[in-house]
């Protein structure tokens, strides 16, 4: 991640609300274990689940990091490619639309090969833990993600 990406908090839509803005940054503030992961297999289909370990950390800036591990043959080629995958980058959130939208992602592999950056993702928060669905074009969900605050 480049030097200038930390340069105060993430901008928002113009038309979020602020305080629900700021509510949603201290939900999200914090360090997340994934608990769960289901993707659609490199070879298309319905999603699978996927067996990986990692971690989701957001700061007070909208910076986020993501660093997992896998070996699945279910997870993307550029995932297993490497013993730990790790990016870098920004999440504005759009609070209207329960969203997040990944900005200026960087990474050890391609970011567009293991996040697609460009898919939205909706964000839930239930039952203390953090769901993160990312949807393609069609509006289909192509991946859903379940984190644990870590404590």
């Amino acid at each position: 991640m480049n030097a200038g990406s930390s340069k105060g908090p993430a901008k928002a839509r113009p038309d979020a609300d602020p305080g629900a803005l700021e509510a949603t940054r201290r939900q999200l503030f914090g360090t997340w274990d994934l608990v769960s992961l289901e993707s659609v297999p490199p070879g298309g289909g319905a999603r699978a689940a996927v067996t990986a370990k990692g971690t989701l950390t957001y700061d007070e800036f909208g910076n986020l990091t993501i660093i997992a591990q896998t070996a699945d043959p279910d997870a993307p080629v550029a995932a297993r490619e490497v013993n730990t995958v790790s990016f870098k980058g920004r999440a504005v959130i759009d609070v209207p639309h329960s969203e997040l939208k990944l900005m200026a992602m960087t990474g050890n592999v391609d970011p567009n090969e293991v996040l697609s950056p460009e898919r939205r993702r909706r964000y839930e928060f239930e039952a203390g833990l953090l769901k993160l669905s990312s949807y393609d074009a069609q509006g289909t969900v192509t991946a859903v993600a379940m984190w644990r605050r870590r404590e």
